[in-house]
C-alpha cells in the first residue's frame, strides 16, 4: 500500500504516513464523512488554531518562543493567527458599529474631560471667568463636543479597522524591538511575538464587547486594562524581567507608541490638506 499523497510506501496497518504526516484514509466519502471532517477541523480540540489560542490563554510565551525556536507544525503560524483575529473583529465591530463607537468613546471618564477642559480654560479668557453655574455648563457642552469628536474619529477608524490595524503592526514593532531590546529578539522575531499578542488580543477583545452588549458597556472598557496586563505578562517572561523592569519598559512603550501616534496623524493631516489644495481632494468629510 502507499500513501495517495506522496507515494511513499505503508504497512497495511499504517494510520498516517511516515513520510508526509497524511492521515491514511481507506474509507469511502459519504457526506457524513465530510461534515465530520468539517467539525474536526474547525471545532475539534486538536484544531491548530484552537490549540494555538488555548496555549496563549496560559503561556503565551510558549507559543512565540517555541516558533521562533523552530517549532512550525504545533501552532498556528503568526500572520495567520492575527489576520484570523483581525477577521473576526473587524466583522463583530461593523455588525454593531453604532454600540462600539459609543462604547469606544465611553471609555474615557468625566475626570479626562475635566482635564481637557482646564487646560482649555487656562488659554481662553472668556472661560476663566464663568460663574460656577456657567462654567458647569460648559463643561458640559464641552464635553458633549469631545464625545462628538471622538465617535466620527472610532467611525472612521472602524471603517479601516483590519487593514490599519494591520498596518500598524510594524510601528508596534519597531517600538518593541527599541523598547524590549535586540540582544534575545531580533526584529523579525519581536514581529511573531506581536502577531501572536495582538492577534490573541483581537478575539478577547470582540469577547469582552459581546459580553459588554449584553451584561454592561464597562465591561468593554476592561480591553484595555487587560490588553496591557496580558502585553507585559508576555515579555516579562519572554525576557526574564522582573516586575519593576516590565513595568518601566512598558511606560516607555507607551510613551513611543504615543509620539508616533501624534506624529503620524500629523503627517496624515499636512499630507490631506495639502492634497486638498493642490488637487481639490477632501479627505475630512
Amino acid at each position: 500500500m502507499s500513501c495517495k499523497n506522496c507515494e511513499y510506501n505503508l504497512t497495511e496497518t499504517a494510520q498516517f504516513c511516515q513520510s508526509c504526516g497524511a492521515k491514511v484514509v481507506t474509507e469511502r466519502l459519504t457526506v457524513k464523512r465530510m461534515f465530520l471532517e468539517f467539525l474536526d477541523k474547525v471545532f475539534g480540540w486538536d484544531n491548530t488554531y484552537l490549540r494555538t489560542f488555548r496555549i496563549m490563554l496560559v503561556a503565551p510565551d510558549k507559543v512565540a518562543k517555541d516558533y521562533i525556536d523552530g517549532v512550525r507544525k504545533k501552532f498556528m503560524p503568526p500572520f495567520t493567527f492575527l489576520l484570523i483575529g483581525l477577521t473576526i473583529a473587524t466583522l463583530v465591530f461593523n455588525s454593531f458599529s453604532d454600540k462600539y463607537t459609543e462604547f469606544s468613546s465611553g471609555m474615557f471618564g468625566e475626570g479626562f474631560y475635566r482635564i481637557q477642559f482646564d487646560s482649555a480654560k487656562e488659554k481662553n479668557d472668556s472661560l476663566k471667568n464663568l460663574e460656577n453655574e456657567k462654567e458647569q455648563e460648559a463643561f458640559e457642552d464641552f464635553m458633549k463636543e469631545q464625545i462628538e469628536s471622538q465617535k466620527k474619529t472610532q467611525g472612521m477608524l472602524l471603517k479601516y479597522f483590519n487593514l490599519s490595524a494591520f498596518l500598524l503592526m510594524p510601528v508596534y514593532t519597531f517600538i518593541s524591538y527599541l523598547v524590549f531590546g535586540r540582544k534575545k529578539y531580533n526584529y523579525a522575531e519581536h514581529l511573531v511575538i506581536n502577531c501572536y499578542i495582538q492577534g490573541f488580543s483581537m478575539i478577547t477583545s470582540t469577547f469582552l464587547f459581546l459580553m459588554a452588549l449584553v451584561i454592561h458597556p464597562y465591561i468593554f472598557t476592561s480591553t484595555v486594562l487587560i490588553a496591557i496586563f496580558y502585553y507585559s505578562f508576555t515579555y516579562k517572561r519572554l525576557c526574564d524581567l522582573t516586575l519593576a523592569r516590565v513595568l518601566w519598559k512598558f511606560i516607555k512603550f507607551l510613551l513611543i507608541l504615543m509620539i508616533s501616534f501624534i506624529t503620524i496623524t500629523l503627517l496624515i493631516a499636512i499630507v490631506g490638506v495639502l492634497l486638498t489644495k493642490i488637487f481639490g481632494l477632501n479627505f475630512f468629510n
